[in-house]
């Protein structure tokens, strides 16, 4: 499994574009970060990705997709579908997003040219995803939404990505089901609310051994002894 990183930042950091990570080409694990820029940069053409898996609706891990959408439709004639999954209203929030980037003629063109499909999961929900089985698993982050993390294995590879979260029940079983997991780090020296901190990662990483951690979102430059500390365009390679 192939992971390339386009977005590394917590929501105001001042060293990394936010939060989108890019899997065998093809899946993008929220989108953050200026795709239209971003993708090319890493070799990847706006139309090649087929499914985006949106965690939560904040902006540093969505606004992304209203360039990823019209600019694949408007520079790529004959461009794919494209899969949507999120968290319940995911269809209410694209329209929205789109509505506000383009106006309306232009969402309604980009849904009908890329056959927009949108899948609203929520926690526990399994599915499949360009071909590889994935699951949902409700974190706790922001209250006025539904958020997700997700666990996927593709190649034999078990794969969990926390999105945004506070430490749970969920989270530790997300962990607990994957090989590799990207998890985010926005408080480096102290804890605080909605997020993870520097303490909560290497409690999980105690906790469960077995499972290589990779850090994202982070606030700063800081390292975590026994991680994969992730940067802009750093492109990974997991083993089984």
């Amino acid at each position: 499994m192939e992971l390339t990183f386009l977005g590394t930042g917590a929501a105001f950091s001042p060293h990394a574009y936010n939060a989108a990570i890019l899997i065998d080409r093809s899946i993008l694990m929220d989108a953050g970060a200026p795709l239209t820029v971003h993708l090319p940069k890493a070799g990847v053409s706006l139309d090649e990705p087929r499914a985006v898996m949106l965690s939560h609706f904040h902006a540093d891990h969505t606004f992304g997709i209203a360039w990823l959408i019209l600019g694949r439709v408007l520079l790529h004639e004959q461009s794919p579908p494209l899969t949507v999954f999120g968290p319940a209203g995911t269809t209410s929030y694209l329209e929205r997003l789109l509505d506000l980037a383009w106006g309306e003629e232009m969402r309604r063109l980009s849904w009908e040219r890329l056959h927009l499909t949108v899948h609203e999961l929520s926690g526990g929900d399994t599915f499949e995803v360009d071909g590889s089985r994935a699951r949902a698993f409700r974190m706790q982050h922001a209250r006025r939404f539904d958020c997700l993390g997700f666990t996927m294995e593709r190649g034999g590879v078990r794969l969990g990505y926390s999105g945004d979260a506070e430490m749970s029940a969920e989270l530790e079983a997300l962990v607990a089901a994957s090989d590799h997991v990207i998890t985010e780090m926005t408080y480096d020296l102290e804890a605080g609310e909605m997020h993870l901190s520097r303490k909560d990662v290497e409690g999980l990483m105690q906790r469960h051994p077995s499972t290589r951690f990779i850090i994202t979102h982070r606030s700063s430059t800081g390292s975590v002894s026994g991680a994969v500390m992730a940067r802009d365009f750093l492109t990974l390679h997991l083993p089984l």
